[in-house]
């Protein structure tokens, strides 16, 4: 009968511990090494990048000359329900001169990282605030006649 409990409490307790264990997940593209080793400024171009690394992650919007195309992978941790946290973070951003062509290719990491304040703001619309029992009844009467002919 000890040993039923002993195993039991060793079952439950193994169990116990593997329910706290981290829920890990990687998004984005993960990049290897040898891939921006491949990539020559001034030699490579956009083809060529889409041939050695893929589609990027993104293409940024506002560019004044050339393009700039960015390679985002993260790696999260979850612990049962608290928030998330970001383990390891990659931004590589491959810069073209109007020609098409690798101007600079930049590897940036999570510690390069900075926190932004948001502003709980907010910005006041026009009109007139109705309060509930107009919002419920302000149609009536308002339904078109001839909508049926």
């Amino acid at each position: 009968m000890i040993k039923l409990k002993t195993g039991l409490s060793c079952i439950v307790l193994g169990l116990a511990l593997t329910a706290c264990d981290p829920i890990k997940t990687n998004q984005g593209y993960h990049m290897d090494p040898e891939q921006l080793v491949k990539l020559e400024t001034g030699v490579t171009t956009k083809d060529g990048v889409q041939e050695i690394m893929g589609s990027p992650s993104s293409i940024a919007t506002f560019q004044t000359e050339g393009d700039a195309w960015y390679y985002i992978s993260s790696k999260t941790e979850q612990l049962a329900f608290l928030e998330k946290e970001v383990t390891d973070r990659n931004i590589v951003v491959v810069k073209f001169n109007i020609d098409d062509v690798v101007e600079t290719v930049t590897d940036i990491h999570k510690d390069a990282g900075q926190e932004v304040a948001i502003v709980e703001r907010e910005t006041p619309t026009g009109g007139r605030k109705l309060g509930f029992l107009e919002q419920l009844f302000g149609n009536l009467g308002r339904f078109n006649q001839n909508a049926g002919q």
